[in-house]
């Protein structure tokens, strides 16, 4: 006997939640696929039941009183509990795609949305997406995992780049802690707080002692300032030693693979001592 999947229903419009379970039952609860569906008017609500009830998908609003979708998301994507539940948020704006995969959802859907569009969504994430195994969202402190930038993530600000014809670039920076003592832990804790961004720009955590942040509509120059930046901060600290910086932008990429790009200039930055961008050194 199969089991039943079941979606939780996050929305302060009661219009909107009706619309969405008649949907559902509409598409799945009729052969083996079978779906259990519960309702919370707010985020707050949301995180009660789902600690009781912890389900297999969310579909969460993001405009709702008491707590917004973006704060319950991301309350929920710190308890490893819900590290295999599968978030969908629902937006009017499409100017919060960002915030809502930053916040730790896996997919996004712009109201007034297209309920077969949705419901596909749905049947991926509970019967397609669960078998082939959830990479991890974050390393720590909001920090993204490099599998989960690179699977739920990239492609994604690639498109949206091209769509609407802006800039992106991704910035990987190697450095070095001056005290090798310390644990893992507390360096990268350091280098966290030393790589200051805009809320928008995503913090991955690359490899050891290597990070990189994915530059929302930046462009190639303004990307090669913040590698000033990060340098003169790191120089004019007493934990850090120069760091190597590798920058990739799509703009002057002739191909969409940024990670190819970002990571043969920090090669290229690590042996000659330079910031590169797109393969190029760049003169500081």
């Amino acid at each position: 006997m199969l089991k039943e999947k079941s979606v939780l229903i996050v929305d302060d419009e009661e219009g909107v939640r009706q619309t969405l379970k008649r949907g559902i039952h509409r598409q799945f609860n009729k052969g083996s696929k079978r779906v259990s569906i519960t309702e919370a008017g707010n985020g707050a609500e949301a995180i009660a039941l789902a600690n009781n009830f912890p389900p297999d998908l969310i579909l969460m609003d993001i405009r709702m009183p008491v707590m917004d979708g973006l704060k319950a998301c991301s309350i929920l994507r710190r308890d490893s509990k819900f590290a295999a539940t599968m978030i969908i948020m629902l937006t009017c704006e499409i100017t919060e795609e960002s915030a809502g995969l930053l916040s730790g959802a896996d997919d996004y859907i712009i109201k007034p949305f297209d309920i077969k569009t949705l419901l596909i969504r749905i049947e991926r994430g509970l019967f397609k997406q669960g078998a082939m195994g959830r990479v991890s969202y974050a390393e720590s402190d909001g920090v993204l995992s490099k599998n989960y930038f690179v699977e739920s993530w990239l492609s994604y600000e690639v498109a949206r780049a091209k769509r609407y014809q802006h800039s992106l670039s991704l910035l990987l920076v190697k450095i070095d802690a001056i005290d090798t003592k310390k644990s893992t832990k507390n360096r990268d804790l350091a280098v966290i707080k030393l790589l200051k961004r805009r809320a928008s720009d995503p913090l991955i955590k690359w490899g050891d002692n290597t990070f990189a942040i994915l530059l929302i509509e930046t462009c190639a120059d303004d990307a090669v300032l913040l590698a000033k930046r990060i340098i003169w901060l790191a120089q004019n600290s007493p934990n850090f030693l120069r760091p190597n910086l590798g920058i990739a932008n799509l703009e002057d990429t002739l191909t969409d693979d940024l990670i190819i790009n970002a990571e043969y200039s920090l090669a290229a930055s690590v042996c000659t001592g330079e910031v590169v961008l797109n393969r190029l050194a760049v003169k500081l």
